[in-house]
């Protein structure tokens, strides 16, 4: 009997992957359905500072169902500099270790985010922007941004707050579930 190395190969991964969720703590896939009303498409609303818009973003499993992928399309700036549209990408899921939440992203416009968050027991999050670099400045106590979970189709996103031309604004999002 020939043995096919390819379908071995195959099958082992298929094997691996369905293994990797299997393995996953039942704390971890516990907090992971906890955040599965996110699952679909969201229209948002911000206000920072004297600006307002609106956008969209989507949540999805990702990666073995332990994660959840977050994608952002904020439409093109219709202003003088005509502003191009800006698309960003985050993986967020649960750090069983630390009894934490963590999230990750990218976005089109070169900025990266690392974020801890912390449950704040209201089916919302506090989040705090975690750098990968030593600041010539002390991190600032508490948090920088807090989720807001309203219901299973409305969040709100308060922060984080930030020097924008010379005036201290705070990001202000409303987004509700299509």
């Amino acid at each position: 009997m020939r043995r096919n190395p390819g379908l071995f190969a195959a099958v082992a991964a298929a094997f691996f992957a369905a293994s990797t969720c299997a393995d996953a703590s039942p704390a971890v896939q516990q907090k992971i359905a906890s955040v599965q009303y996110l699952v679909g498409t969201w229209n948002c609303s911000h206000t920072v500072g004297t600006f307002s818009g609106a956008y969209t973003t989507t949540y999805a499993k990702a990666l073995g169902d332990l994660w959840l992928k977050q994608t952002y399309d904020f439409p093109p700036e219709q202003t003088a500099k005509s502003e191009p549209g800006v698309h960003a990408e985050y993986f967020m899921g649960f750090d069983e270790r630390r009894q934490a939440w963590v999230r990750f992203g990218v976005m089109s416009t070169g900025q990266y985010f690392a974020i801890r968050m912390t449950d704040t027991g209201d089916s919302g999050w506090s989040w705090k922007y975690v750098s990968f670099f030593k600041t010539q400045q002390p991190e600032a106590p508490g948090s920088d941004a807090t989720f807001t979970k309203k219901s299973n189709v409305e969040y709100t996103v308060d922060g984080p707050s930030y020097e924008q031309n010379g005036t201290r604004v705070t990001e202000h999002h409303v987004c509700k579930k299509l």
